[in-house]
């Protein structure tokens, strides 16, 4: 059997029991906690951490550092902030001092507030008394601004005939095979001595036989006497009529819807191209001269007066289809009306003239650039010309046709009875009424009298329901007029005229939002009318519509609504 020397054997325990103290450190290193103490090979100890120790420690170190990261960062963040909060309060500052400005202003503004409050309280003090006024005068009136008025006690539309829809008159009679009917109507009495042109509501020219009236558009057209000094009014083409480097073809449609129109041509020459005829006049008169006229390939013309009576000329450019006009240094006054299928009627009416003699009396073809002279025609392109017509008077009236001699067509009456209708037996009654109608006054010139009775109760003195002057209008009941005067200006085109009579005899008048008061007994209180008459002169034209009558005192609301 084999044997191990002293030396060998000491050396394998040796080694066994430094393996078995490597096992034991090993377990302390690895399974123990905190700090171990370990054997090392001489024998001696050493203290130090356990494996679970470091691992703590180096965890504890990595949130340390993310710590650290974090901690600077937000240090960063402190840093900006810290600078913006050192602008913010640079910025506090500045509105500090400004809020503090705008404390003093604010001062200010209040001592200002205190003192229109001061004057607010003296303002409403009078607004007070202001509204008390106010609703004093609101209470007069009715809840709304306008009113229906009742149903009329006398009512004679005058739109396209003469009957009456509510009053007193005979009924009208119609004869047939001579045996004489009578109607169930009744109608407005009406005159005119003579026939009378007129233009219809499609702007076509009409003949009305005599007492036959003409209903325009405007309503029954009331006119005076008038007189056309042309002769052949309706041919220009008529040797009669003198033509100055023009010819005259005729044959063309007119406005009365004949084919008498003319068509008037420039020659060839270079000049003026016109119609003139010289006519006589007296001192002291004035004239108005008129032409229905069409544009042709020319589309201007003028009118004028000249001779050594107008020695500064009376003229007026007319451009036929723009429907203007345009008067040329002239003191008289110019019109043109429009009519259908490209008529147009244009007027020109003289100063007074000084002294008896001759005037001439012309219509001119103008070119394209407006002139009267220096061109010339081809003898083809021209304009259309018809119902030449001069009236010594200061306005234009309806067409008066003519051929051989002058022609005068009689003025106009329109006639309403009395009984029944004006209101009173004899006009010092006291009564109640109200009189409406709406009017358009196409041109005035006043006489001598200055003033006209347009409307009026005849054979008393007075009942003048409508006077009109040079600029007013007027209403009476004695000789004193209405205050304020009520103004207007000529012409004027479908305004309504109210006037109101009470039992206390105050007459009041309304017209275009214009008002005018007088209280007076009549004149004449024992005068008994014969009729109630509306009535025309020479230098007057003008329409009436709507005529009515209540023996009632209408409320301001109703007189608003009236139409």
């Amino acid at each position: 059997m084999a044997t191990l020397d002293d030396d060998l054997a000491k050396a394998v325990t040796e080694s066994f029991r430094q393996a078995q103290i490597d096992i034991v450190n090993q377990d302390l290193i690895l399974s123990g906690t905190g700090d171990v103490t370990v054997t090392l090979a001489d024998g001696s100890k050493k203290t130090g951490p356990s494996w679970a120790k470091l691992t703590a420690a180096a965890m504890a170190a990595g949130t340390s550092a993310a710590a650290a990261e974090a901690s600077a960062k937000n240090a960063k963040t402190s840093e900006t902030n810290a600078n913006s909060s050192k602008n913010a309060a640079a910025t506090s500052e500045k509105n500090a001092r400004t809020s503090e400005t705008n404390a003093g202003t604010s001062e200010a503004n209040a001592k200002t507030s205190e003192t229109n409050a001061k004057k607010s309280e003296t303002n409403s003090a009078a607004s007070a008394s202001s509204a008390a006024s106010s609703l004093a005068a609101a209470q007069q009136l009715t809840s709304v601004p306008f009113e229906t008025a009742p149903f009329p006690d006398v009512w004679a539309p005058l739109n396209d005939d003469l009957r009456l829809l509510a009053g007193f008159a005979p009924y009208d009679k119609l004869t047939i095979s001579g045996q004489v009917l009578e109607l169930a109507t009744k109608s407005v009495g009406f005159t005119r001595a003579t026939t009378a042109t007129y233009i219809d509501k499609s702007g076509v020219l009409q003949t009305a036989d005599i007492n036959e009236p003409r209903f325009e558009r405007e309503g029954l057209l009331i006119e005076g006497q008038g007189t056309n000094s042309m002769l052949y009014s309706g041919d220009q083409n008529a040797a009669w009529w003198p033509k100055a480097r023009c010819t005259t073809t005729p044959g063309f449609a007119a406005p009365d819807g004949s084919n008498s129109a003319t068509k008037l041509l420039p020659t060839s020459e270079l000049g003026s191209h016109y119609i003139s005829k010289t006519l006589p006049v007296t001192t002291g008169g004035t004239y108005t001269l008129s032409y229905f006229v069409k544009a042709g390939e020319y589309t201007k013309c003028r009118l004028s007066f000249s001779g050594t009576l107008v020695p500064d000329g009376r003229s007026c450019d007319f451009d036929l289809v723009a429907g203007t006009m345009r008067p040329l240094g002239t003191t008289g006054t110019p019109t043109i009306t429009p009519l259908s299928n490209g008529w147009y009627r244009c007027s020109i009416t003289s100063d007074v003239i000084s002294e008896n003699g001759t005037v001439n009396f012309n219509i001119w073809v103008l070119d394209e650039n407006g002139n009267t002279s220096g061109f010339a025609g081809d003898g083809v392109k021209g304009i259309y010309v018809w119902g030449a017509q001069l009236e010594s008077n200061p306005v234009m009236t309806s067409y008066i046709p003519t051929t051989t001699a002058e022609v005068t067509r009689a003025q106009e009456t329109l006639r309403i009875q009395p009984s029944g209708n004006i209101g009173y037996g004899v006009v010092g009654d006291l009564f109640n009424r109200t009189i409406s109608f709406e009017l358009s006054v196409n041109a005035f010139v006043p006489t001598a009298a200055g003033y006209f009775n347009l409307l009026a109760g005849v054979g008393v003195g007075n009942d003048i329901m409508l006077r009109i002057a040079t600029a007013t209008i007027n209403s009476l009941r004695s000789s004193g007029s209405i205050s304020p005067n009520i103004s207007v200006t000529y012409p004027f085109n479908r305004q309504v005229f109210t006037q109101t009579i009470d039992t206390d005899n105050t007459l009041t008048a309304y017209f275009n939002g214009q008002k005018g008061v007088r209280t007076g007994a009549p004149s004449a209180p024992n005068g008994v009318p014969t009729s109630i008459n509306v009535s025309s002169q020479s230098q007057l034209v003008y329409h009436i519509r709507n005529f009515r009558i209540w023996h009632r005192l209408l409320t301001l609301n109703q007189i608003n609504g009236l139409r």
